[in-house]
């Protein structure tokens, strides 16, 4: 074989050699595949509660009608009670968890889903002894 034949033939099974680990090495990438997320359009308030009151005074929510409704002792002060809110997981509210609030009229809370999409909730504080404040008509 002359010396150039040899030449020929190491650099050919170079290539192969070279062209086999790239096939290989390809093949062995993972796929990325992308999936889509689905997110959450769930938004509802789950537990709305006043618990710096004594005692503690939880909400009645009424997720056919958006509305909760708290009665709280004789003498409190409903302008700056602080209500500690749980909604739907992935889902925000507003006015904020744990910001004091005045409850003199009814507070309307909107809770927004993942999605985007929100839903608004009519919260009514009432104090004993006393006639709530009706909700503002709509107009």
């Amino acid at each position: 074989m002359s010396k150039n034949a040899i030449i020929w033939t190491v650099v050919i099974v170079i290539v192969v050699i070279l062209l086999g680990w790239w096939y290989f090495a390809s093949m062995n990438q993972p796929s990325v595949t992308t999936t889509p997320t689905t997110q959450s359009s769930e938004k509802s308030i789950s537990s709305f509660t006043l618990s710096g009151l004594n005692p503690v005074v939880n909400g009645a929510i009424d997720n056919t009608n958006y509305t909760v409704s708290l009665t709280v002792p004789t003498g409190t002060d409903v302008t700056t009670l602080i209500p500690s809110i749980s909604v739907s997981d992935y889902a925000t509210v507003s006015p904020s968890s744990n910001v004091a609030q005045d409850f003199t009229n009814p507070v309307t809370y909107t809770v927004t889903a993942q999605d985007g999409s929100t839903q608004a909730y009519t919260v009514t504080v009432t104090v004993a002894g006393s006639t709530p404040t009706p909700a503002p008509a709509a107009q």
